[in-house]
């Protein structure tokens, strides 16, 4: 049967008993919005996932030790990241904590907390306790979508939001994620384990055991698979909470259901992932490498990251030069195996490369193709069956700018 998607645009806050919202407590210059509530009216089962730099924001340490917790609320704030701040780091992300169960009515140790920002710097904690509980009062019988996607933001220029509503057991289930990122972007992430962090709602009845399998997978070929900068953040994090109230039959790994559930949860994913891309800090363009037909998924990989992450590849999509050279380059130093006589390189529906040489008549013709906001780079090396692909961006004089004047 056939699965019939509903898209939605209220982000995190369209899963029923779900309510969102964001303030401005001055954390940012200029009064922008900077601190965030995802709040449920019943207990969650939670499934996260966290970067794996080894330098981690306090917040994500935080974080970890509640992983087996029910959750009924995320707090975030933007404008700083919590992160190498010591010991006072560990003792503020811990009060944000203890005032929003405070303000909440919640119980002990059942908020979890997210911060990005500025590396280094130590929260203004009498702002911040001032924030929480004018946006716990709030979220109690209010909810902005609007408010809550600008309050997440750093260097973001557009919000972030995606959900679908589909049928499980005759009930009406709803998936919805909201994420900021923009920069310092290459995920790294895993299950338990300017920054990306998404926050995805669900009001379907799942098993935890489920819940993780489902958020691990959707990570594994989303979020994982997305490049900006080659800079994995501290703060990277991915919240995945559902409280049931779709009222379906509880959905387990072995259930009929499951690979529903997987699959509206992936695609999920995937928008915010690919919105991420977009509006990388600068970006122009959205890149889809594809390798096709590789001994191993391994050597598909090696090749895909390594055309994601060239400079020379980016930069030249951004200048709609079709420069095929620095494609197939990347793919020569990627490590993996491969016989230059049998690749061939595809730029979107256009052959350049094959047969070891170029075609020189589509070359010709590959500045067209350069001019699209959204390029298909295909690798077909016709060497086995694995395949694997990434989304990336350009890189423009405009993302230098931005990072040569921001403090982090």
């Amino acid at each position: 049967m056939e699965l019939k998607l509903e898209p939605l645009e209220g982000g995190v806050t369209e899963a029923k008993g779900f309510r969102a919202t964001g303030i401005s407590c001055g954390l940012k210059d200029g009064g922008y919005k900077d601190l965030g509530i995802v709040y449920s009216q019943k207990p969650c089962e939670t499934a996260c996932s966290f970067t794996n730099n080894q330098v981690k924001a306090a917040p994500v340490m935080f974080d970890l030790a509640r992983i087996e917790n029910k959750i009924s609320a995320v707090l975030v704030n933007s404008g700083n990241a919590n992160c190498l701040t010591g010991k006072t780091g560990d003792e503020n992300v811990l009060e944000m904590a203890r005032l929003t169960e405070q303000f909440l009515s919640l119980p002990e140790d059942s908020v979890m907390v997210a911060s990005t920002g500025v590396i280094g710097r130590k929260l203004p904690m009498d702002r911040v306790t001032y924030g929480i509980e004018k946006i716990c009062k709030m979220v109690k019988s209010e909810s902005d979508i609007k408010n809550f996607s600008h309050a997440i933001m750093t260097t973001d220029k557009k919000p972030k939001n995606v959900a679908y509503e589909f049928k499980i057991d005759g009930k009406t289930v709803r998936v919805g994620g909201s994420a900021k990122g923009a920069g310092m972007i290459k995920p790294d992430m895993s299950t338990p384990h300017a920054t990306m962090l998404v926050f995805i709602t669900t009001d379907a009845l799942i098993s935890k055991s489920a819940l993780q399998s489902a958020l691990k997978d959707a990570v594994d070929t989303t979020f994982n698979r997305i490049s900006v900068d080659n800079d994995t953040s501290t703060n990277d994090s991915v919240f995945l909470l559902s409280n049931g109230m779709a009222g379906n039959t509880e959905i387990t790994e072995d259930s009929e259901t499951f690979s529903i559930f997987k699959e509206v949860l992936a695609k999920v994913c995937l928008g915010l992932a690919k919105l991420v891309v977009k509006d990388g800090e600068g970006a122009t363009k959205l890149i889809h490498i594809a390798v096709k037909n590789a001994k191993s998924e391994n050597d598909a990989e090696k090749i895909a990251r390594a055309i994601a992450d060239s400079y020379l590849v980016k930069t030249a999509v951004f200048g709609q030069s079709p420069n095929w050279g620095r494609i197939l380059a990347a793919v020569g130093y990627s490590g993996a195996r491969f016989d230059i006589a049998k690749v061939r390189l595809l730029m979107n529906d256009l052959v350049i490369f094959e047969n070891g040489d170029v075609n020189k008549a589509n070359e010709s013709r590959a500045g067209g193709e350069m001019i699209s906001p959204e390029i298909n780079l295909t690798i077909d090396l016709n060497l086995g069956k694995a395949d694997f692909e990434v989304w990336t961006s350009d890189l423009t004089c405009d993302y230098v700018k931005i990072n040569a004047n921001y403090l982090s």
